[in-house]
């Protein structure tokens, strides 16, 4: 699951993460991790604060990207 969620941070347009608002990157990255595999709510919730607690870090990737 984690390696999925930094493929996606990895993979997405830089531009497109570093725009949106915490909530809004959580919801974009939980979105995309809940269509390829089903989470169950108590699993949503723990990748949800996993991704909220890795905020700062996944902007800091996407900006060393788009320098």
């Amino acid at each position: 699951m984690i390696r999925t969620i930094w493929t996606l941070v990895e993979t997405s347009n830089p531009y497109s993460l570093i725009k949106l608002s915490d909530s809004e990157l959580i919801q974009k990255l939980l979105d995309e991790v809940e269509r390829i595999s089903s989470l169950s709510s108590n699993e949503s919730k723990i990748v949800s604060q996993y991704i909220g607690s890795r905020a700062v870090l996944i902007r800091d990737l996407a900006y060393a990207k788009v320098e």
